[in-house]
């Protein structure tokens, strides 16, 4: 006999276990989460926090076999919610619907709407969000750099961001991104250890900055924004900024590699990723729906 039943806190492992081989799987895969079920497994108990993931996660049984697992993280600020899932056993997809209409009755009243980011080859998600009248908003591409290529790397000095390039940085930064998270001096005031600016400069001149962070207890790392002027593009000075970023974030033994996401329709900057070793690692599709 089937049932569905909300995830216990005892149960935490096991289900980020079972998460990471459905995952590993291109055809089952979903970009919220990824494939190590350690990872996955501090995910559900710290990142999943405005709604504990005992009440917004669903777990599968049957005679006592986990088959399936859905889950949502809850934004409330945002009054969003991603999607986790669903993840079932490639034999038992006549549970996905009767999961999917139980998670629907756990979000809150506050959540108006909700996100799906299943892998291209997902045709299971694929199918639920042409059900159930998801918006597809655009198709993203995955690369990663992992630490054992760093020797392929071109050899390029490193210059942080000093105060005397401050305006023209923040300059830059403002006019490149004008409606993003954080603006030129927001990213100035969080510098610190574990968050820097790399800049390239010309003939006295900054052109170009890249404002990367890592999270050296958790082995993670992002490259949040580059710009390079635009007299100054062509020239190669997006390959140096990168270059640059890797070699730093690097020589901090917890990372092992370092993943980005890109609109898969700006193929000028895949392929400058791809020129400093990025590998091509997965093809996503981003879909919401209003509730």
């Amino acid at each position: 006999m089937v049932q569905i039943e909300f995830m216990k806190n005892d149960e935490v492992d096991i289900v980020a276990k079972f998460i990471s081989e459905i995952n590993s799987v291109e055809e089952s895969h979903i970009g919220y989460c990824g494939k190590d079920p350690k990872e996955i497994a501090y995910s559900l108990r710290e990142d999943i926090s405005d709604i504990p993931c005992d009440h917004c996660f669903l777990t599968v049984y049957e005679e006592g076999r986990l088959i399936g697992v859905l889950g949502f993280d809850a934004d409330l600020e945002s009054n969003s919610a991603e999607v986790w899932g669903p993840f079932v056993k490639c034999d038992r997809r006549d549970i996905v619907n009767p999961l999917w209409n139980r998670m629907i009755e756990l979000l809150p009243e506050e959540i108006n709407s909700i996100s799906l980011f299943p892998n291209s080859k997902n045709k299971q998600v694929l199918q639920l969000a042409n059900d159930f009248s998801f918006t597809r908003h655009s198709d993203q591409t995955i690369l990663n750099f992992n630490r054992n290529r760093t020797a392929e790397l071109d050899e390029v000095p490193i210059l942080e961001l000093k105060e005397e390039y401050f305006k023209e940085m923040k300059q830059l930064h403002d006019q490149s991104f004008p409606d993003t998270y954080y603006n030129g001096q927001q990213i100035i005031a969080r510098l610190n250890e574990d968050r820097k600016v790399f800049i390239i400069v010309k003939n006295g001149h900054l052109s170009g900055y890249i404002y990367v962070e890592a999270q050296p207890e958790y082995g993670e790392a992002s490259i949040e924004f580059f710009a390079v002027e635009e007299s100054e593009r062509g020239k190669g000075i997006g390959r140096e900024l990168l270059t640059v970023a890797l070699k730093w974030l690097f020589t901090i033994e917890s990372i092992e590699s370092i993943t980005l996401c890109v609109n898969s329709s700006n193929q000028n900057a895949i392929n400058l990723y791809k020129k400093v070793g990025f590998q091509h690692v997965h093809d996503l599709c981003f879909f919401t729906k209003s509730l």
